[in-house]
């Protein structure tokens, strides 16, 4: 009997986080070329359990992961992996000030630290991810690059205990040459 509850408790334990985790996953993910350097731009969607961010209330921190790489695409071989980014935006709240201190690092810098007071903002910028000079061609045509993201979150906790983390599946996108504007001026121009 004792074998049986302790099996069913690590079952629950390994299964809970799956039964009431949401679906996340990369939405709207673009990579653009200009002038050698690759900006890259996406969403995060569904990232969050119904009321998973006013959990943060109780004053612990929680982040999403992203990882980033660029890569050359090689037919009937293996793709040559050029570079990798991680970013990671933490947040936590002030039960002082009632605002949500959120940190935006990217390859472990900080890049910058917003003070944030209202839900629906904290969300989107956790989950909006907007990059403008990420990678460097390094000489390779921009159609034979493509762009990968993955995201990490570390939001909640079972049983207020064991931290939970949920990974999405690899999203891919080519990376796309920026039409350059005629020289003189804006359309109608001549």
């Amino acid at each position: 009997m004792r074998r049986s509850a302790l099996f069913l408790f690590l079952l629950c334990l390994w299964a809970a986080p799956a039964l009431s985790d949401p679906n996340p996953r990369i939405k709207e993910l673009k990579a653009t070329e200009d002038r050698g350097a690759i900006a890259v731009s996406f969403r995060l969607a569904e990232a969050f359990p119904a009321g998973a961010l006013g959990s943060l209330q109780n004053g612990l921190p929680a982040g999403i992961t992203y990882h980033i790489e660029l890569f050359r695409k090689r037919p009937n071989w293996f793709d040559d992996g050029l570079s990798s980014s991680r970013i990671e935006v933490i947040c936590s709240f002030n039960s002082v000030t009632r605002e949500y201190l959120m940190n935006y690092r990217r390859d472990r810098r900080l890049v910058r630290s917003e003070v944030i007071s209202d839900l629906a903002q904290l969300e989107r910028a956790l989950t909006a991810i907007e990059e403008k000079e990420l990678f460097r061609t390094g000489g390779v045509r921009p159609s034979r690059l493509r762009v990968r993201v993955k995201a990490d979150i570390g939001f909640g906790y079972f049983l207020s205990l064991l931290p939970t983390k949920i990974s999405t599946s690899w999203r891919e996108t080519r990376v796309r040459k920026v039409a350059a504007t005629p020289a003189g001026g804006g359309p109608g121009r001549r």
